[in-house]
């Protein structure tokens, strides 16, 4: 009696037809969206001159995220991702490790990928995505703790980055209109920063570059129209 529910019960859950996504549909998500940077950096370089070792690091961040996607075909969709802006903090990593807090950042990571969904008909409809982010970074911001290291006043300033996203995820319908996504994605990100400072000899260029790379856990609640 007990393994007969329980593969009923398996069974509805991975093909029942409860409405399930196809072609024409648009498919909205809202929720929240975890982002967890794995950070490679470059060395500083302060008026050309590179500082062996002095290294930064870039801290996770959790905000409020939307996409939409329209599904071209059963299988075929094409999603665009939005989140509200995500706030990180620049450390110190390397022999600045123990610095504390170099600078801020905010950044707006707009992503469109093309994802291919393996079971349209099923009421759990796992998917893969394949798209292209563009970063990009505002209000940056450097710290006392920086700017004493580099003797004055400083300002920040990071590139816009363009990179691959890969994704994969799943919907689960609750009803006909109405269900639960999780989704993990992996987006290629660079942040190019320059760094002015005014001395008392004049101006002080500086550069680091770094591959953010972060991974991207998003759960939402998703609307079928």
């Amino acid at each position: 009696m007990l393994r007969t529910a329980v593969t009923l019960g398996v069974a509805t859950l991975f093909s029942a037809n409860v409405m399930a996504a196809g072609a024409g549909d648009w498919l909205v998500r809202v929720g929240l969206g975890h982002v967890n940077p794995d950070t490679s950096s470059n060395n500083l370089f302060v008026a050309g001159d590179e500082l062996v070792g002095a290294q930064i690091d870039v801290g996770s961040n959790t905000r409020p995220i939307v996409n939409l996607t329209y599904m071209a075909t059963d299988h075929i969709g094409f999603e665009v991702l939005a989140a509200w802006p995500f706030e990180h903090d620049i450390d110190g990593a390397g022999i600045l490790d123990g610095a504390g807090k170099l600078g801020e950042t905010k950044h707006l990571p707009p992503t469109f990928s093309v994802q291919y969904h393996m079971m349209p008909g099923a009421a759990f409809r796992p998917y893969v995505g394949v798209g292209l982010n563009y970063t990009t970074f505002f209000s940056t911001s450097t710290t006392p703790t920086l700017e004493g290291a580099l003797g004055g006043p400083s300002s920040m300033s990071i590139k816009d980055s363009f990179g691959v996203a890969l994704q994969l995820g799943a919907d689960f319908d609750i009803t006909e209109t109405l269900f639960l996504n999780l989704d993990l994605r992996w987006i290629q990100i660079e942040a190019d920063a320059r760094i002015r400072t005014q001395t008392e000899a004049g101006e002080v260029r500086s550069r680091i570059k770094a591959d953010i790379d972060p991974l991207v856990f998003s759960a939402a609640v998703g609307f079928r129209f």
